[in-house]
């Protein structure tokens, strides 16, 4: 009965569909800057942690500079957020100067949007999207009542049954968070270890996984052998070079469903992972 007591008294302060609210709009703030990147030619960088400035405003940071054209972000963004009142500035990251802004007031018409045609050039920008209202509105005692007495029952009879059982609850399972790399049409996992083509699962050996991790981090980019060795092998104390071209090798086999992303050998020098550009 206490958990079914301290279940109601949360249910008449905080408003459960609000979680899932907030939730969905980080992921849509994300999915906005994965759709800027990929308007921009960009399909392997990362779009940073979203922040949460305050309860109205969201601010999306990138990993590398790219382009962009207003008419395209302002699609992107009014396909996610068609159905509310906001402010949008792209900042200038290293000056925190505004290069680009436009307020949207639902209905929305691209003709109240200045600037359609000027394409500012490629640069470290931010975007923050800033709401005229909170999307995720505060909870009250009003409408909060009527979903606790529509509980009620149903925490009543899980109660009962759970007495009448007598069974221990079974251990949440603990969600392991995952890190997915584009690299072209394949998809790396570092926590599974695991490449995916589409519906194909790659497997990698660890020591796989860790020298395809070092060359994500400078993708188009000659790494030279001693800095592979050594983030591959730091912790082993003894390695070989011999060993490296043994795991480049297995490597380059796992990359060969994908005709777009090599690894390619420069003498005397190291590796490149080369990944073409989807542009051509």
């Amino acid at each position: 009965m206490r958990h079914v007591i301290l279940t109601l008294l949360l249910l008449l302060f905080i408003r459960l569909p609000g979680y899932s609210e907030g939730g969905k709009m980080l992921v849509t703030m994300r999915k906005i800057g994965h759709e800027v990147l990929l308007a921009s030619g960009d399909s392997t960088s990362w779009v940073w942690p979203i922040e949460a400035v305050d309860d109205r405003t969201f601010r999306i940071r990138f990993e590398r500079p790219f382009a962009f054209t207003p008419a395209s972000l302002i699609e992107i963004i009014q396909r996610h957020v068609s159905e509310l009142d906001y402010l949008v500035e792209i900042k200038q990251e290293q000056s925190n100067t505004v290069v680009y802004s436009y307020e949207v007031r639902q209905p929305f018409h691209r003709k109240s949007v200045a600037c359609l045609s000027r394409t500012p050039p490629p640069g470290t920008y931010s975007i923050q999207i800033k709401f005229a209202e909170p999307p995720v509105q505060a909870a009250s005692i009003t409408n909060t009542l009527p979903f606790a007495w529509l509980l009620l029952p149903i925490l009543l009879v899980g109660f009962g049954w759970r007495l009448f059982r007598r069974e221990r609850p079974a251990p949440a399972k603990p969600v392991i968070p995952t890190t997915l790399v584009h690299l072209g049409p394949l998809t790396f996992c570092r926590e599974t270890q695991m490449l995916h083509l589409g519906d194909e699962r790659i497997e990698l050996s660890a020591k796989e996984s860790k020298l395809l991790n070092v060359f994500v981090g400078a993708p188009n980019t000659v790494i030279d052998r001693s800095q592979l060795m050594e983030q591959v092998w730091e912790d082993e104390g003894v390695f070989v070079g011999r060993s490296l071209d043994v795991f480049v090798s297995r490597l380059r086999k796992k990359l060969q469903p994908a005709p777009t992303v090599r690894l390619v050998n420069s003498h005397g020098r190291g590796y490149k992972l080369e990944i073409d550009s989807p542009h051509g």
